[in-house]
């Protein structure tokens, strides 16, 4: 699944505060944890520029700490005793949080009071965990069946396509569930752990609906500063926005730009020779072309190939047969990448005859479907 640039990964944990910081801010952590055995905790800040330690604390024979870091400002971070054993939280200045929970498994144990925005994260993870646990289950049994029995292809198939039933809609109801929450909570710092699970071409609406309630809120945190710029790229590529122009040369040397085919409905197809994905692409693509070229369809082809022999040749040997190549030679540092705000390919995105987009990221049959539905 794509996952644009600014996304907050659920992984986003918090810190524990050494004893020689200052307790000026205000901040307190204590906690009571069982099973414990003199463990040493370890606090780490999730930031925007990489983890980062924060303090330390070794539990006593209670099992019980007391930690004074100092948080000026909200924030993701993790309370761990290894990299594999933590709990994520949400803490801001001048809170005083209490945690409880059992040492040998944090992240499954763990209660917080005293910090609203982590009980709401908790809340998510909890709900995500459950559903994926679920798809995971149909899944397993698909491969169990397949792995047992000897079926043939058409029976995998068939029973593929029963078992795709429940399996949607569990991703449906999840999907629905982050919508209501982040609408429930649109400044909540938790609904950046919910919105992640969420393509955005598809909820893009709830991106700016998050983006607005967040940076109103903290205009000057890093994450929020991180989350706006990556949902701004995000709206000027909206559904029914005007997409960028793009002038390259083609394989003649001759500059080509996507706003010269206006009046035809246009994939821009980014790709390249070296890209296997987008090989493998390709004959979808040319069946899309030679089925409607007659009606009014055309590709725009945008390759991040560096050689122009391997690139021309790629062209010959999948059949692309349309006039509409262009590329710069430069590959990701190709100024359409970030124009275009994507960070693999194959990618494409759909416009009308006017240049607005009204589609992203077709392929295989639901290309075949949107092309069927404007030629209508």
């Amino acid at each position: 699944m794509k996952i644009l640039h600014f996304y907050i990964a659920l992984s986003i944990l918090l810190i524990s505060a050494c004893s020689d910081s200052d307790s000026s801010s205000g901040f307190e952590l204590k906690g009571k944890l069982g099973n414990a055995h003199g463990d040493t905790l370890f606090l780490e800040q999730m930031a925007t520029d990489g983890l980062k330690k924060v303090d330390t604390a070794i539990l006593d024979e209670n099992g019980e700490f007391t930690m004074n870091p100092v948080i000026t400002e909200i924030g993701f971070y993790r309370l761990k005793t290894s990299d594999r054993n933590f709990a994520t939280f949400i803490f801001d200045a001048n809170q005083s949080v209490s945690i409880t929970g059992d040492i040998a498994d944090l992240g499954n144990s763990y209660n917080v009071e005293g910090s609203e925005d982590s009980k709401l994260f908790w809340e998510i993870n909890q709900t995500s965990a459950a559903s994926y646990r679920k798809r995971d289950s149909i899944t397993k049994i698909f491969q169990a069946f397949v792995n047992l029995t000897k079926m043939d292809s058409l029976r995998i198939d068939s029973m593929s396509k029963e078992l795709e039933k429940p399996f949607t809609q569990l991703v449906d109801e999840h999907n629905q569930y982050l919508k209501s929450f982040i609408e429930k909570h649109p400044s909540s710092f938790a609904s950046l752990a919910a919105i992640q699970q969420l393509q955005p071409d598809e909820f893009m609406d709830i991106y700016f609906k998050l983006d607005d309630g967040l940076f109103a809120k903290y205009p000057n945190s890093p994450y929020i500063k991180a989350f706006h710029e990556g949902v701004s790229s995000g709206r000027k590529l909206a559904i029914g926005s005007m997409a960028p122009e793009i002038s390259m040369n083609t394989p003649d040397e001759k500059p080509l730009a996507l706003s010269s085919l206006k009046g035809r409905i246009v994939l821009i197809d980014f790709w390249a020779s070296w890209c296997g994905p987008c090989r493998a692409e390709n004959p979808n693509v040319v069946k899309a072309y030679n089925k409607y070229k007659t009606k009014g369809f055309d590709i725009y082809s945008v390759s991040l190939d560096k050689d122009m022999g391997k690139w021309k040749q790629a062209i010959k040997a999948d059949g692309l047969s349309w006039n509409n190549h262009v590329c710069d030679f430069n590959q990701w540092q190709s100024p359409v990448v970030g124009l275009y705000n994507f960070n693999s390919i194959p990618t494409n995105v759909l416009i009308d005859r006017d240049g607005k987009i009204i589609a992203k990221n077709l392929r295989g049959e639901a290309l075949e479907k949107k092309l069927e539905e404007l030629f209508k």
